[in-house]
């Protein structure tokens, strides 16, 4: 049945209809517009959503784990779990990412999220895989386990990628030995090669495009700074990402990660077309506070904020570190967070938030010609959001996965 949403702000987000229509049919949409001017069959559901913003799905470049699960968990019902929390927080497309494991395991987790791209999850579209390691320098390992980071080894790679389709990034320190030549490589299989948890310098970053590298992986997070070399001062992988025009780069916007002041730098430097809003979350996502586990390394999920952080954290919002609170380890937010975030805490307008959390994903993983907007022919990836952008519905592919307690 076609299903047709009326009354709300519709912003698509290339344009805003303050009295908007989205008609959907099937998995897809097929028109959207001002209500008074868009047609729809008589016995089309009507979704009236007054008071509401009706946006585009969020796509999320950066998923560890949710609802008590974990990506590493290899198996269909922990992708499912996972699926399920990210689509209450209005991610309607993800990447299900793996962290430094011994490969064998990596290699499980991947074949499972071969098996889950093609699955109904009743959750959020599982888009691919992103490997996050372990091709690691130590420097710079935040919260990957130390255990299993080495130097990144081309056959087991490409014999993965040969073997797992879904594959559509990889992030690894470009300094390392082995790391161009296998970028080159992965490139010319159409896998997405991003720099991260690197110690690389502004010339290491530069022979890193070269090699086929376009995006940075969590930006100021597990990467190298400025540095004093015999007096002499030594760009790293952060003013690299913000000076270098030929990087996208993506930032964790869950309130704890990075200040305000740094995500307006990042935005000054880069524009809104070349930022992305992640969560990085892991398993804690959408559990509260506690101790759990990530990549084999026991976490802490608390929100202890430093007084001399910028804003005071808002309630409920908790972040994972490792036990000695000397690094973050992953996020425990959804996309409506950090949405919101960037709305409240930044000043952004609603659409250019949506820029970073559907549009810009949908093109930096050349999907954009099927999600990331609401447009006819696109996929009928759909959310409903309150006055203070939190979710009230979340559709993947024409399907309702999620509706909050209010009427909708």
């Amino acid at each position: 049945m076609t299903k047709v949403f009326i009354g709300g702000v519709v912003i698509t987000p290339l344009r805003t209809f303050e009295n908007g229509c989205v008609v959907i049919e099937g998995r897809e949409v097929s028109a959207v517009g001002p209500q008074e001017r868009v047609g729809y069959p008589k016995d089309a559901e009507i979704i009236d959503v007054r008071d509401s913003y009706v946006v585009p799905g969020f796509i999320d470049m950066h998923v560890h784990g949710g609802g008590g699960a974990d990506v590493g968990d290899a198996t269909l019902e922990a992708l499912a779990t996972i699926a399920q929390c990210h689509a209450r927080g209005g991610t309607t497309s993800f990447l299900a990412t793996t962290l430094s494991a011994p490969f064998d395991k990596i290699e499980r987790a991947v074949k499972c999220i071969q098996e889950a791209k093609e699955s109904d999850l009743n959750g959020a579209k599982v888009l691919g895989a992103h490997l996050e390691g372990p091709y690691f320098a130590q420097a710079q390992r935040g919260a990957q386990n130390p255990a299993y980071l080495k130097k990144p080894d081309f056959e087991e790679m490409i014999g993965l990628v040969e073997t797992c389709p879904c594959i559509r990034r990889v992030s690894m320190a470009p300094e390392l030995p082995g790391a161009l030549p296998l970028a080159r490589e992965l490139c010319k299989r159409g896998v997405q090669v991003a720099i991260g948890h690197s110690d690389a310098s502004y010339r290491d970053v530069l022979a890193a495009i070269e090699a086929g590298f376009t995006h940075v992986t969590h930006i100021y997070s597990g990467m190298s700074g400025l540095k004093r070399i015999n007096s002499y001062r030594i760009p790293g992988v952060i003013e690299s990402a913000l000076l270098l025009d030929e990087l996208t780069v993506e930032m964790i916007g869950d309130g704890h990660h990075l200040p305000p002041s740094l995500i307006r730098l990042i935005i000054k430097c880069k524009g809104l077309d070349k930022v992305a809003l992640i969560t990085d979350a892991m398993a804690a996502a959408g559990m509260g506070p506690g101790q759990y586990s990530l990549g084999g390394m026991d976490v802490v999920v608390e929100s202890d904020v430093p007084e001399q952080y910028e804003v005071p954290v808002q309630e409920g919002s908790y972040v994972a570190k490792l036990l000695d609170r000397k690094s973050f380890a992953g996020s425990v937010a959804t996309m409506e967070q950090c949405v919101r975030n960037v709305v409240q805490l930044i000043g952004l307008s609603i659409r250019d938030a949506l820029k970073l959390a559907s549009w810009n994903p949908a093109h930096m993983l050349g999907i954009e010609r099927e999600r990331g907007a609401i447009a006819p022919g696109m996929k009928a990836d759909v959310v409903v959001m309150d006055p203070t952008f939190r979710v009230r519905m979340t559709m993947v592919e024409g399907k309702v996965v999620y509706r909050s307690n209010e009427e909708v």
